[in-house]
């Protein structure tokens, strides 16, 4: 009789689903230039939760290469790859992207349309939390990982997204950009094209915790060829994010 208990709790423990792991909730958009048919763009890209709402979050730049035939492709919670297109979202917008006027990151809203039930329940499941973007920059020599698809690594047939062990190297730093300064974070190592848009978490976080300190959006290099990843402080998304939920 023990036996059979036993032999009964174990075939319950292996139908319960595998928990998603954090770094599996990234996702990459894949878009054709539209003049040039052979030539594609990536870029990562994460989703957030707040009050049953969900929303897309990448780097400004990137969303500015994207349009309504780009692929957001992700694996699903069983770990399946899955894509949809953006404008089976986005069906009367030509762009639903939101920039900020402040830093290099963008967001969109990802409505509850009809046909895309299967699909927003699967993003929806693979989202973070508002509550788990920080609301400060951790300190210097904090250890981070950043996730994404550097070089369109893990963007293949089969979607698993790269993560890379780093550290935060330096304090909110006010840096010069295309309309003027944004504030930035430096962290190591520098990553590579199709990074853009991933988040970067804190490490060793206990199971089931996770803690998004900043978006990554680029380089910064000197003649020498040193390079350091600059991130997009995390608060300054949830402060975007925020303001959606109280403005309407």
């Amino acid at each position: 009789m023990a036996i059979a208990v036993v032999a009964f709790s174990a075939s319950i423990d292996a139908s319960e689903p595998k928990p998603i792991e954090a770094w599996d909730r990234v996702v990459c958009i894949q878009s054709q230039v539209e003049s040039k048919p052979d030539t594609g763009k990536l870029c990562s890209a994460f989703l957030v939760n707040a009050d049953e709402r969900l929303y897309l979050v990448t780097a400004g730049h990137a969303s500015s290469e994207t349009n309504l035939k780009s692929k957001l492709r992700y694996r699903d919670p069983d770990g399946v790859t899955q894509w949809v297109s953006l404008k089976t979202f986005f069906r009367t917008s030509t762009n639903p992207w939101q920039r900020n006027e402040q830093s290099d990151f963008a967001i969109a809203e990802l409505p509850d349309v009809d046909g895309a039930e299967t699909y927003r329940s699967h993003l929806s499941a693979l989202s973070i939390s508002l509550d788990s973007i920080c609301t400060e920059t951790p300190p210097r020599t904090t250890e981070v990982v950043t996730v994404g698809f550097p070089l369109a690594i893990g963007a293949g047939d089969v979607i698993s997204p790269v993560a890379v062990v780093g550290h935060v190297a330096s304090r909110e730093t006010s840096t010069a950009n295309s309309w003027g300064h944004e504030p930035i974070v430096y962290c190591s190592p520098a990553l590579a094209q199709g990074t853009s848009g991933g988040p970067a978490f804190l490490n060793n976080q206990p199971d089931g915790e996770l803690t998004v300190i900043g978006i990554y959006v680029g380089v910064v290099h000197d003649v020498s060829g040193a390079k350091l990843s600059k991130m997009v402080p995390a608060h300054l998304i949830r402060a975007h994010i925020s303001s959606q939920q109280t403005n309407e």
